[in-house]
């Protein structure tokens, strides 16, 4: 005698697996494809080395068909790798705020011009509080060397002082954003220079650095916990007291990679 099925549960059953098969991580395979694409910018390709970008996918865990936010993307270097990574299904939200706009523009109009990378959504010019993303809808949220540009306000240049932001990024408001974003099981990934212990917020503007108790501290106070951290871009012969841009140290900084969860 055959079993009787349901077909109702049965299908819902199988449109739950189909959507958790779509979403499952790149396997190291795939990642190697889409990294040896050969519609990648060749100067995006000459960062690969220092970035280590096959190993930082494969951490993120990004699959195809999430949904992805890029913050502080920059000119959008792992926001190309995302869209390539989530595909035709999925989506790439990139944002930049005013501050970050002036020194992306010009890079990421150049890497999206003719509809290039069509399922990113552009927050161009904007604050991290004022993205209109649905609520619980991001599976992946990431930012790259850029989590320090929240305490970003003043710079050198030409030997004067130019004030960017009267004041720090409300990081509270903007993180709380975030997480209202993200689904239940979404992933936050930071990946940021490191500072010396204790060097407060202004290693953000003399060295483009962050204490990394800091990142830890402020996430845990927003609703995230750690869970994983990688280690495949330390660097213990950074003394953590250089600009990032020092010809000595750029692309060899010593840079602390986190995973977090909702808590």
């Amino acid at each position: 005698m055959c079993p009787k099925i349901h077909l109702p549960l049965f299908a819902a059953f199988m449109f739950t697996s189909a959507i958790a098969l779509a979403k499952t991580p790149l396997t190291n395979e795939k990642i190697s494809a889409l990294l040896s694409s050969p519609s990648r910018p060749a100067e995006d390709i000459a960062r690969n080395v220092p970035r280590q970008p096959e190993k930082i996918l494969a951490f993120s865990g990004v699959g195809e068909g999430q949904h992805v936010l890029d913050f502080f993307a920059g000119d959008g270097w792992y926001s190309e790798l995302f869209s390539k990574a989530v595909g035709e299904k999925g989506k790439v939200y990139v944002q930049n705020d005013e501050v970050i706009w002036r020194f992306a523009e010009k890079g990421l109009n150049k890497r999206t011009a003719n509809n290039r990378l069509s399922n990113l959504v552009h927050f161009d010019n904007m604050p991290i509080v004022q993205m209109t993303i649905p609520n619980n809808s991001l599976d992946l949220v990431f930012t790259a060397l850029n989590y320090h540009d929240l305490f970003f306000t003043h710079s050198q240049q030409n030997g004067k002082e130019v004030i960017l932001r009267d004041d720090i990024v409300d990081y509270k408001a903007a993180l709380k954003t975030i997480k209202d974003a993200m689904r239940d099981d979404g992933k936050f990934v930071i990946i940021d220079h490191a500072a010396h212990p204790g060097s407060g917020y202004e290693a953000a503007n003399n060295l483009h650095r962050i204490d990394p108790a800091i990142v830890k501290f402020q996430m845990q106070e927003a609703g995230f916990k750690l869970i994983e951290e990688a280690f495949y871009l330390r660097n213990p012969h950074d003394e953590l007291s250089k600009l990032v841009f020092d010809p000595s140290v750029r692309g060899k900084t010593d840079r602390f990679v986190y995973k977090f969860a909702k808590r």
